[in-house]
């Protein structure tokens, strides 16, 4: 019984003893991040060294488009709405009809003032010639100094009246004139603010018009990388909507810095031939932020597992250990930026047959 008893003890003891070397060099399929020694011959492929390089740093600041032209179009008399000939989106010309009111009222002042220019100007004529006759009668002596001043202060209150129901008269008909409110510039209507039926009061927008020619981005940037930049420089700008990167160049730089937000507004002009651009869609501008250094490997060589991501990293003797590292943006050449898990210098693996197996730097084939 006593033997029995040592015999269980001692093979319970060696059970927790090949349990724990089997969680130690890992068992089955769960492997455990760190170094693995390989006890079958390796696939074939190479081992890379992790490149390290120099670039221009950038910074991005998100901001909108805009149009360095835009106006509000609105009526210069109170008049009721007759028509609106565009709908936001229209694209218009400069001098087109945009909004037609109604002038009736406006046509009748004009023919009111038409008949008091004629009447002036008949009374305009009659003291002409009286003035004439009394200046004739002063040279024959017959007629007097007096009727002379008089006819001439006649002709002189004829002419002035004659003058002012004429200004009258291109009052009206300009008034008259503001009855087809027309474009100011060309470009795209963006917003339709008015119905026919509506009245139009002096000052309040009817349309609102841009023009799509002279798109700019619109972003602020932060003080200590504005004050950094320039009018004309070249700075890249991408519209996520359109899922396009575009060249644009700073068009102008606000001389003054938020105070909350430590910020400049900075406007990037864009090129005025991608249709596709709209005022008021979201863009990011790439602001130079000096120089950085980061580590590149092939993104082949990353293995992701769930949300994890490891990299077999190569010894000095060829022996293999998988490493939990940390990406970040890609690179040129099918490469990866790592953030963290690796230094310089080091060699990862990358298996025969992927897209980026290839000789690099430091790199020689492991078999």
């Amino acid at each position: 019984m006593i033997r029995f008893a040592r015999w269980g003890r001692d093979l319970a003891l060696a059970g927790l003893v090949l349990g724990g070397a089997c969680l130690a060099v890992g068992c089955g399929e769960g492997e455990v991040p760190g170094r693995v020694a390989l006890e079958e011959p390796a696939a074939p492929g190479r081992a890379l060294a992790v490149e390290e390089v120099s670039e221009p740093a950038v910074e991005w600041s998100s901001g909108q488009l805009a149009s360095a032209r835009h106006t509000a179009v609105s009526s210069r008399v109170l008049a009721r709405i007759e028509e609106v000939r565009v709908r936001a989106g229209s694209r218009v010309a400069e001098g087109d009809v945009l909004v037609v009111l109604e002038t009736g009222d406006l046509t009748a002042r004009v023919g009111g003032a038409e008949q008091a220019l004629r009447s002036a100007q008949a009374r305009l004529a009659l003291a002409r010639s009286e003035h004439a006759r009394a200046e004739q009668l002063f040279r024959e002596g017959v007629g007097t100094r007096q009727r002379l001043d008089q006819t001439t202060a006649e002709l002189r209150a004829a002419e002035a009246s004659a003058n002012e129901v004429g200004e009258s008269l291109s009052e009206a008909r300009t008034t008259r004139a503001f009855g087809e409110i027309r474009a100011p510039v060309s470009g795209r209507v963006v917003d339709r603010l008015a119905e026919p039926g509506d009245t139009a009061v002096p000052g309040e927008p009817l349309l609102r018009i841009y023009d799509p020619s002279v798109l700019r981005v619109e972003a602020p940037v932060r003080e200590s990388l504005a004050v950094a930049l320039g009018v004309g420089q070249s700075v890249r700008v991408q519209v996520p909507a359109l899922d396009a990167t575009l060249q644009g160049e700073i068009d102008e730089l606000v001389p003054f810095a938020e105070p909350g937000a430590r910020s400049m507004l900075v406007k990037v002009r864009l090129p005025a031939s991608d249709e596709r651009l709209f005022a008021g869609m979201y863009a990011r501008v790439a602001v130079p932020a000096g120089e950085r250094r980061r580590l590149l490997v092939p993104a082949a060589a990353v293995e992701r597992i769930g949300q994890l991501q490891f990299v077999d990293v190569v010894g000095a003797e060829g022996e293999r250990a998988r490493r939990l590292v940390t990406t970040g943006e890609t690179a040129e050449g099918e490469r990866v930026e790592v953030l963290s898990g690796l230094r310089a210098g080091e060699r990862v693996w990358l298996a025969a047959g992927d897209p980026a197996e290839a000789p690099g730097p430091g790199g020689g084939a492991i078999r």
